[in-house]
C-alpha cells in the first residue's frame, strides 16, 4: 500500500508522463533552420540544413585547424549574405552572441573586429571574452546573457566549451552540463553552437563532453587543416540528423580574410 508521499508522486509522475506524451495524430512543424549550406548543380540550389532553432551543434578540429577563421564566417554571415555557399535566415533584429573562454582579450579583439568587418551590419551583437573567468563563473555568464535576451537571441557560439567544465573527464559534470545546454536552448528557443578540440589520434571530439555533446547535436562538423596548402582547411558533416552535405573549404587570402569554397577550386572573391 502507497503512502500519502508515493501516492503524490504517483500522481505527479502519471500526469507529466501523460503530458510530454506525443500524439501519433499530431503534426509537429520542424523547427526554423537559420542557418544552411549551399549546394549547386547547375541552375538548381538545395539548401541543406545545419543550425535550427531550439537546438545545439558541435564543431570540432584539431589546434589551429582554423575552427575561429570558420566560426567567423558562420557568425558573419547570420548579420550579412556575404557567402554563397551559405543561407542564413534569422529572426528579424535578431540577437547574436560569441563567449570566447581561450584567446586572451588582444587575439579575441582580433576575432571580434574580423567579425564585424565581414558583416557590416546592424544586428545586435555581441562578443564577450572569458578567459580570466572559472567554470562556473562563465556557465553563470552565459545563461543570465541568454535569459537577458530570451525574446531576441537565435544564435549563441562558445568557443571552448570545455572550458565550462572543471574536468571534461567527469562524466557526471559533463553529462550536466550537456544537460543544461539542452535545457536552455529549448526554453530560449536558440542555437547554440559548441567548439571543442579534438583528440589527436582518432579523431574524435576530446572527452566526455564531446561524446556527449556528439550524440545530442543536430549537426557534428569537422575542420581539418589541408596536408599541403597552410592556407585551406576542408569544413565536413562528421554527423547530420538530416541531409549530409559535400565537403568544403575555409580559404584564408593575404589579407586574413576567410573565404568559402567547393574542396580543392579557387576561393569566391566578394
Amino acid at each position: 500500500m502507497l503512502t500519502p508521499d508515493q501516492k503524490e508522486l504517483h500522481i505527479k509522475l502519471e500526469a507529466e508522463l501523460y503530458r510530454i506524451r506525443l500524439d501519433p495524430k499530431k503534426d509537429i512543424d520542424r523547427p526554423p533552420s537559420i542557418l544552411s549550406v549551399v549546394e549547386r548543380k547547375g541552375t538548381t540550389s538545395t539548401y541543406i540544413p545545419v543550425f535550427s532553432l531550439g537546438d545545439l551543434s558541435l564543431i570540432q578540429g584539431r589546434q589551429k585547424s582554423k575552427k575561429t577563421y570558420f566560426t567567423s564566417t558562420l557568425v558573419s554571415q547570420m548579420m550579412s549574405k556575404r557567402y554563397k555557399k551559405l543561407h542564413a535566415e534569422p529572426p528579424k533584429e535578431t540577437t547574436i552572441a560569441v563567449f570566447d573562454t581561450e584567446q586572451s582579450d588582444y587575439y579575441a579583439q582580433i576575432t571580434n573586429q574580423r567579425i564585424n568587418k565581414l558583416s557590416n551590419s546592424k544586428q545586435e551583437y555581441y562578443y564577450f571574452p572569458m578567459r580570466e573567468k572559472n567554470p562556473k563563473e562563465r556557465k553563470d555568464l552565459i545563461e543570465f546573457f541568454i535569459r537577458g535576451h530570451k525574446d531576441k537571441i537565435s544564435l549563441l557560439l562558445i568557443d571552448g566549451v570545455v572550458d565550462l567544465l572543471f574536468d571534461f573527464n567527469d562524466l557526471k559534470e559533463c553529462t550536466l552540463l550537456v544537460q543544461w545546454i539542452m535545457t536552455i536552448t529549448k526554453e530560449c528557443n536558440v542555437h547554440i553552437v559548441c567548439v571543442l578540440h579534438e583528440n589527436q589520434g582518432d579523431g574524435k571530439a576530446r572527452g566526455h563532453i564531446g561524446t556527449l555533446l556528439a550524440q545530442k547535436a543536430e549537426t557534428v562538423l569537422r575542420i581539418e587543416k589541408n596536408a599541403t596548402d597552410w592556407s585551406r582547411s576542408t569544413i565536413t558533416a562528421k554527423d547530420t540528423r538530416g541531409k549530409q552535405f559535400m565537403d568544403f573549404d575555409i580559404v584564408i587570402d593575404g589579407n586574413g580574410i576567410p573565404h568559402l569554397t567547393e574542396k580543392e577550386e579557387q576561393a569566391e572573391i566578394f
